[in-house]
């Protein structure tokens, strides 16, 4: 009898220690609110006529299509051109070309200074030279941004790209 009533009393205090523990997770999602990026759009498309090996001119264009100022995380973007790896590189083959960029461990959440504000109606446009974080060599190439993650930016659909030989 005094075995069931220690159970008893031990599961009792178990269930109110679960009722009254509070939860210490953040209230705030550690990447963009999906709310402050659902009117953006991506597009990846060719900043040059002529692509070599050492210059793969690209430009990124994030459109604001709502009626109000969208923000996005910049990390994982060419709006910070040198850091993450953020484009999908295939050759014709399908083989991943090499990436040879730096990667950057992240404070989360982003800070204020990590986001980027696109105004009403309004885009944000970078160029960025994908050869510095690629090794490419001649041939053809399918690229996709695909670094979202932390962008909460959506993919692009594939571009296709011809890399001369110098």
């Amino acid at each position: 009898m005094i075995r069931k009533c220690t159970t008893l009393i031990l599961l009792a205090a178990a269930f109110t220690a679960c009722q009254n523990v509070k939860s210490t997770l953040p209230t705030t999602k550690n990447t963009a609110d999906s709310s402050n990026t659902a009117g953006l759009q991506v597009f990846l498309r060719p900043a040059a006529q002529t692509m070599t090996s050492d210059s793969v001119l690209l430009s990124f264009t994030i459109v604001n299509n709502s009626d109000s100022v969208q923000r996005f995380v910049k990390w994982e973007t060419p709006f910070e051109p040198h850091i993450g790896k953020y484009i999908a590189v295939m050759d014709a083959q399908g083989e991943e070309a090499q990436f040879t960029g730096a990667m950057a461990r992240r404070v989360m959440p982003p800070p204020a200074e990590a986001y980027l504000e696109v105004p009403a109606h309004d885009s944000l446009r970078t160029e960025f030279n994908l050869a510095r974080n690629y090794v490419l060599k001649a041939g053809e190439y399918n690229l996709k941004y695909t670094g979202g993650g932390v962008s909460n930016l959506p993919e692009t659909p594939e571009l296709k790209i011809t890399v001369a030989s110098n």
